[in-house]
């Protein structure tokens, strides 16, 4: 039998939902490695310790959710994991989604797989991503398995068979776009990246949409903002996993973070402020955590 860890990455947790997460996985894994993210740690945690697979790490300050998961997938290999299955703190998961999800890897070199997710705040179900030849090519299956190009990082199944040789999450980075670029990665290596389209997991994605420039933008924060737009413009121009052409697509696109946030989230001004300090990190290659103070 294959063994599957899962790690939830956690950040101020809304405990409520957590704990419906958390009992929607618990019984499908080997072990549910929780890597706490909160400044000076979480300790309502300490109440998930009673469920005997539960193991807790704190890292008590939050380093970046690609960090926190590099900690849990470490820990998952040095127990000789099968599998790894990444997810937010926020997502509610059938009881039969591992099962169904580890069927995707019956085809040689998968390296990783993903569901379809219902938006709850948008109430709509997002489309999987393929590659075009210009773009980025959305496509909206009613079932199946289905090659895709990315997929999101909640709900993800890795085969840690792979890891060695695709490599771990971009901790740079910190948060947003990890998921995606580690996918590009895996192709780009050779691999494959399945999308299921037989099962759907209801997540939380930001706030609120809007459209903009004929695309949909989800709203967060200005912090949040600023990492979306720095990391946009910076894998547009850097990444070693994309051609010319989906580089170029990416780069004129990612111009909309800057109108949308500005335009759609208050304080404008201060949106406005971030999404710009954003795109000349993400110009000038300046990543990590952004220091606030200057």
């Amino acid at each position: 039998m294959s063994k599957v860890f899962g790690i939830i990455v956690t950040y101020k947790p809304n405990m409520e939902i957590l704990e419906k997460c958390i009992e929607s996985l618990a019984n499908q894994l080997n072990k549910l490695i929780i890597v706490d993210n909160t400044p000076g740690r979480c300790e309502m945690l300490e109440s998930f310790k009673k469920i005997s697979n539960i193991e807790i790490i704190y890292l008590n300050d939050n380093y970046g959710i690609a960090y926190a998961q590099n900690v849990g997938i470490k820990r998952a290999l040095e127990e000789g994991a099968d599998y790894v299955l990444l997810s937010d703190q926020d997502t509610i998961y059938p009881l039969d989604y591992v099962e169904k999800m580890l069927e995707c890897f019956k085809e040689d070199k998968v390296a990783a797989a993903g569901p379809l997710f219902y938006s709850i705040n948008e109430r709509k179900i997002h489309p999987f991503i393929k590659k075009g030849f210009l773009g980025f090519k959305k496509i909206y299956p009613k079932n199946g398995k289905h090659e895709v190009f990315q997929i999101i990082s909640s709900g993800m199944i890795i085969k840690t068979e792979f890891l060695p040789n695709v490599g771990s999450m971009c901790e740079q980075l910190f948060i947003d776009w990890i998921d995606l670029e580690w996918c590009w990665r895996a192709i780009k290596k050779g691999y494959k990246i399945i999308g299921n389209a037989d099962v759907i997991i209801n997540h939380r994605l930001g706030n609120t949409s809007k459209s903009i420039l004929y695309r949909s933008i989800t709203l967060r924060n200005p912090l949040r903002h600023y990492y979306i737009t720095r990391n946009a413009f910076y894998l547009a121009l850097k990444s070693n996993s994309l051609d010319f052409l989906h580089k170029l697509t990416l780069f004129f696109k990612s111009f909309k973070y800057i109108i949308g946030f500005t335009l759609f989230s208050k304080p404008h001004f201060l949106n406005f402020i971030y999404t710009l300090k954003g795109f000349y990190h993400g110009i000038i290659g300046k990543l990590g955590k952004l220091d606030e103070k200057h």
